[in-house]
């Protein structure tokens, strides 16, 4: 079952105190770091995921645990990792952890780095069919072996028990007897609708980004970069 506040509200979320819970929320981060106008949608994101989960809390269950898909380091040096890329993020994370939920690593390091490896390799491209396809099983095996890590490590939740989940991409498999949520605030919708409007002006700046970045290693080598 699952359940999106924000744009659908349903009264089972009072029923669901005795029940095993995920909370799950999208890890948008800031992808565009030189413009305020998504950094101020960027901060109206947080905020409102904040006061949904507190909203969640009292209805639901508390949380007991916060795990942050791509996260294997400890608390304090998975908020260094985040701190610049997603400092909204990051301080929601700080505020409940003062409260009392436990950050949980929810990657296994080496698995992890792994996966990262053989994305890396897959997204070169081949000419031999044979490279191809050790590439591409390993890559399964490593993908399906990440997936039983993640999932035993959200199995491991008890009685009535809820977890935060801030992940990165979906698809993810959880035990049937935990009850999801899906915590989706407007200012998503706000967010996604701004991309929308502003992809012309969003690839120049980048295209100018690369130029810029080209020149300057340029004049740092005295070599031509193509």
């Amino acid at each position: 079952m699952s359940e999106e506040l924000g744009k659908i509200t349903k009264p089972s979320a009072e029923n669901s105190a005795l029940k095993r819970k995920l909370y799950l929320v999208q890890n948008i981060q800031n992808y565009f770091p030189e413009n305020k106008e998504f950094k101020v949608l960027l901060e109206e994101y947080w905020s409102s995921i904040s006061d949904q989960l507190d909203k969640l809390e009292k209805t639901a269950g508390l949380i007991s645990y916060i795990h942050i898909e791509g996260m294997w380091q400890e608390f304090d040096d998975a908020s260094k990792a985040i701190s610049e890329s997603n400092p909204g993020c990051i301080n929601m994370v700080k505020e409940r952890v003062k409260s009392g939920s436990k950050y949980k690593p929810i990657e296994d390091e080496e698995i992890y780095k792994t996966l990262i490896d053989w994305t890396r390799i897959a997204q070169l491209g081949f000419i031999s069919e044979d490279v191809k396809k050790i590439v591409e099983e390993n890559y399964s095996s490593i993908a399906t072996k990440r997936e039983e890590s993640i999932s035993a490590k959200i199995n491991e939740l008890k009685g009535s028990e809820a977890a935060l989940f801030i992940i990165s991409s979906g698809g993810h498999k959880y035990a049937e007897d935990i009850e999801m949520f899906n915590i989706i605030p407007p200012t998503l919708d706000k967010m996604n609708r701004w991309i929308q409007e502003n992809q012309e002006s969003l690839a120049t700046q980048e295209q100018e980004q690369k130029v810029s970045n080209n020149e300057d290693s340029q004049e740092k080598s005295d070599l031509w970069t193509p």
